[in-house]
Order: structure tokens, then sequence, then C-alpha cells
């Protein structure tokens, strides 16, 4: 437990460390270039935020590796699990694929009121791609890796597989609520996508397939969109 809160509070530091690094960039880029975007803007532009969390994530990835690697002198694969789990590849992308369509339909049917702070961020179709590179390409992994790579094995061994698996859902929900907030039926489906992940982790004792099952539900939303919004050429349209 002493590590899952060392990381807590690094991962407090490190995001406003990661903002004061993406925020230096940007002044020095805006004063070379002559940009006329003020500070107040730049923390509601995709790039900024995409490049902020970025820099956040690669950070919670270093102190991961070396708390495993130079802290408990394991194997850094090996400590968190990334091994095949006994289905195939498929199954579990095709199961990422069913819970992205499973919460299509329910968004489909309980549309939002309001819109949600995320979706201010897609902006235009360059922020769409931008959003889409980090969340298939940088996001599950990262994700998985703190949730149910890090925190995910020490709940277990400390409460169960049942604590362990609705804990790591929990915060998996809790760290989106700033994307969702006053979204109360996204951030409720969030959950029921994080307890399906935990759930994978526990059941095949491996990390790999609930990165999958992620990755392919990131994937699955990100497609749907791009057909919806015609190449994401009419975002404003949803």
């Amino acid at each position: 437990m002493r590590d899952l809160g060392a990381f807590v509070l690094f991962a407090v530091l490190s995001f406003l460390l990661a903002n004061v690094a993406a925020l230096t960039v940007f002044i020095w880029l805006r004063d070379t270039l002559l940009w006329e975007t003020t500070v107040e803007e730049v923390f509601h532009k995709t790039s900024f935020v995409v490049s902020m969390q970025i820099v956040w994530e690669v950070l919670w990835f270093l102190f991961i590796y070396f708390t495993v690697t130079r802290k408990y002198r394991q194997t850094f694969l090996l400590a968190i699990r990334w091994a095949w789990g006994p289905a195939g590849r498929l199954h579990y992308l095709l199961a990422g694929a069913g819970l992205a369509l499973g919460a299509q339909m329910l968004f489909s049917v309980f549309p939002s009121e309001k819109q949600l702070p995320i979706e201010r961020l897609f902006s235009s179709p360059e922020s769409a791609y931008l959003l889409a590179v980090f969340g298939i390409c940088v996001a599950p992994f990262a994700e998985e890796l703190v949730f149910r790579g890090f925190f995910y094995p020490v709940f277990e061994r400390l409460w169960g597989f049942v604590a362990a698996v609705v804990i790591t859902a929990l915060l998996f929900a809790f760290v989106h609520m700033p994307q969702l907030s006053g979204g109360w039926l996204e951030i409720l489906a969030i959950f029921g996508v994080g307890l399906a992940f935990s759930y994978c982790r526990g059941k095949t004792g491996s990390l790999v397939p609930p990165y999958l099952m992620h990755l392919a539900y990131n994937a699955s939303l990100f497609v749907w969109l791009y057909i919806a919004t015609d190449r994401f050429r009419s975002l404003g349209n949803l």
C-alpha cells in the first residue's frame, strides 16, 4: 500500500509538473512563432491538453517502471503480468468492441442534455485526429498499466478478487470524471467498462487481455465518431 500511496502523491505532483512543462513549451513556441493565443486560452486547446496528458502518463510509466525494476528487482513485463490470456487475441478485441457498441446504444437512447468537457476538445477535424491517436495509441496502455497492472494486484492480495475489481473500476471512473463532468450516465458507463476490464484482469491473471479490450473499446468509439461525423468534418452536428 505504501507504493500505491507514493504513486498517488507522485501523480498529483507530476500533474503539476506536466502542466508546467507543456505550458513552458507553448510559451516558447508562441514567442518564437508569434502566436496570438493567450495563456488562458491554451488550457482549452486540444493540442495542449493532449501534450500535457502524454507527459503525465510518461511520468506514470517511469514511476512504475523504476519501482518494479529498481526497488523490487523484478523484470518489468513479468511484474505487470504482461502475458497472453487463456483465449486468443481476437476474443478480447471483440469483447472491447462489444462494450463500445453497448455504450453507444445506451447513449443513443439516453443522450446527454449538456455538453461534456471532453466534447469541447473535439473542436476541429485536426483535434479529433489528435485525440484519436492519443486515445488509441497511448491511453489504453498507460491506464491499464496503472489500474490493472499496478493497483489491481495489491488490492487483490489485500482484499480479494471482488474488492479488487470494484475498487479499480471506481478509481478508473474517478480519473475520467473531469472529462465527463455532468454526465452521470457516462460516468456510470465508464465504471461498468472498468468493471469489465478489471474482471478480465482477475480471471485471466494477465494485463494483456484488458489492454486489448481497452484498445478495441477506444478504437471502436473513434471509428464510430469518424463515420458519424463524415471523417470528423461535421463534429458540431452531434
